[in-house]
């Protein structure tokens, strides 16, 4: 290696720490070496090559590289050691250098508007590459200062984002998007509708739910693809859409068998009236509800009903709300959908304030919000009896079993967010009834207390949103206490105009703001 450089307009060349002085010029104050970045120059060395400008008699000032040239410096104990660091560069010529010229190349090269760092997928991509080329994923971790699950992560999105989403991402500017995000649209890569339908809901602050969406009705679709030809093969006949089912069809949980029971599936089968047809709140995909299309004509008849002693006036009220329950009873297309999206919105609100009662801190709203209940005791609260079913639901919440325990340990903060855990698990308890996004009479006078529990459900998503929860659809529908519109995922509002981005994190958390829950 030749010490002295031979200076044409910009010359790479090997130069020792110890040739080089620091620019007594340079503006800048604050080098942050932060921990990642001395890790990454201890690993990896100095790759981007500094620039400097010969001042004669082998040495050389240094115009741009001052953290690449003090963080490389970290990595020796002794000044000797520390001057025979070699680190790359390229030698300007002097005789090319205007007045002035020196705070300028400094605004440009740490000026944001003039520098643009790698998008999430172009790290992934290159942490992909390096794996590709045959390099370990430790190796990979060790060299750039991230974890093996990081890097892991990172390969499998780039991995699986495929051209077509890449394109979508490109002709829409969107690069904004972190490893969280991209890893989902690599889960639809093969859905272009669904891509899309994601992307425009994260614009619109909803990505959560339309995820949640997206995943239930991809588990729904597969799973009908597996029933379809067993119903076949059975000899049942599928009614894809409900509604098409004749007005005289009654489902079989409603008629009576030769027994006097329910009639069974497997009792009706041989009736020529016998029909399935997708179930309108299934607890699991591809659940089906059976039909007899005609219970008069093919013999069957509905239950008879012990009606109690009344008087006239309760008789006549009792026949005019099963008449206003038999005219309102909307279509079954529709209350599949809705109930549909009230579960996905379920499950991706659940998942929300899991996140939020992880935090190491709570929003300032929530001990307000947790003493008002205390004191009002509503109807959410004073239901807590510590049952199975919302013991489950704060572990799930909380990721502890035993809460008490936790508690013996826990900061002031983290005790807020525990007590704030038992209430959403009451009134997401409270909420568990599916039919509660419904404002039709039919459900209203099936259900006991659905008004009360839509009233409940108003108060908390009311609260939720508050936080910084991004409403869905049918949240926003139980709020404002109108009925659900149904309409394609996420699609424009009527007068065509989106809605306004919402964070999507509580109170302006960050990831750094999380807390494992063990």
């Amino acid at each position: 290696m030749s010490d002295t450089a031979t200076t044409t307009p910009m010359q790479r060349v090997t130069l020792r720490l110890g040739q080089i002085r620091v620019n007594e010029n340079n503006v800048r104050q604050d080098l942050n070496l932060n921990e990642k970045f001395l890790k990454s120059i201890a690993a990896n060395g100095v790759k981007v090559p500094v620039v400097v400008l010969p001042l004669g008699e082998d040495t050389y000032d240094l115009k741009m590289g001052h953290r690449r040239y003090f963080a490389a410096r970290t990595t020796k104990e002794t000044e000797e050691e520390q001057d025979a660091i070699e680190v790359p560069a390229y030698v300007l010529d002097p005789s090319l250098r205007e007045a002035g010229e020196d705070f300028i190349d400094q605004l440009i090269e740490n000026d944001d508007d003039y520098r643009q760092g790698l998008t999430e997928l172009e790290r992934a991509d290159a942490l992909f590459g390096a794996v590709g080329e045959g390099m370990k994923q430790a190796r990979v971790a060790e060299l750039t200062g991230q974890t093996r699950t990081q890097v892991s992560r990172a390969v499998k999105t780039a991995k699986t984002v495929g051209e077509r989403t890449r394109s979508v991402l490109a002709d829409g500017g969107t690069y904004d998007l972190d490893l969280e995000v991209l890893g989902v649209l690599g889960e639809f890569d093969d859905d272009g509708d669904a891509v899309d339908r994601l992307l425009e809901a994260y614009r619109k602050g909803r990505f959560e739910f339309q995820v949640q969406w997206e995943r239930d009705d991809r588990a729904e679709q597969q799973a009908r693809a597996t029933v379809r030809p067993q119903l076949q093969e059975a000899g049942v006949r599928l009614a894809e859409d409900s509604d098409t089912l004749a007005p005289t069809a009654e489902p079989l949980a409603e008629l009576d068998g030769p027994d006097g029971e329910p009639l069974s599936a497997e009792a009706h089968a041989g009736c020529p009236g016998h029909v399935a047809t997708w179930a309108e709140n299934p607890t699991e995909p591809g659940e089906v509800d059976y039909f007899c299309t005609d219970p008069d004509q093919f013999g069957h008849r509905p239950p008879q009903e012990d009606a109690p002693e009344t008087d006239g006036e309760g008789d006549v009220q009792q026949a005019e709300a099963a008449g206003e329950t038999k005219s309102s009873e909307p279509p079954r297309e529709y209350v599949k959908a809705g109930n549909k999206a009230y579960r996905a919105a379920e499950k991706a609100r659940q998942s929300w304030l899991k996140d939020l009662i992880g935090r190491k801190s709570a929003p300032k709203p929530l001990a307000a919000f947790i003493t008002e209940q205390l004191l009002t005791c509503p109807k959410p609260v004073a239901q807590w009896s510590g049952d199975v079913g919302r013991r489950n639901l704060i572990k799930e919440l909380t990721g502890y079993s035993t809460l008490a325990e936790r508690a013996k340990t826990a900061t002031p903060a983290k005790l807020t967010l525990l007590n704030f855990a038992v209430l959403a698990a009451t009134f997401e308890k409270r909420m568990s009834e599916v039919r509660t996004w419904r404002t039709d009479r039919s459900a209203q006078s099936s259900v006991y207390e659905l008004r009360e529990i839509r009233q409940d459900a108003r108060t908390w998503l009311t609260f939720l949103a508050e936080i910084g929860y991004p409403l869905s659809g049918v949240e926003q529908a139980v709020v404002d206490d109108e009925p659900y519109e149904e309409r394609e995922p996420d699609a424009d509002d009527a007068d065509g105009q989106a809605d306004e981005d919402t964070e999507d994190t509580p109170d302006g958390a960050s990831a750094e703001d999380s807390e494992d829950a063990s």
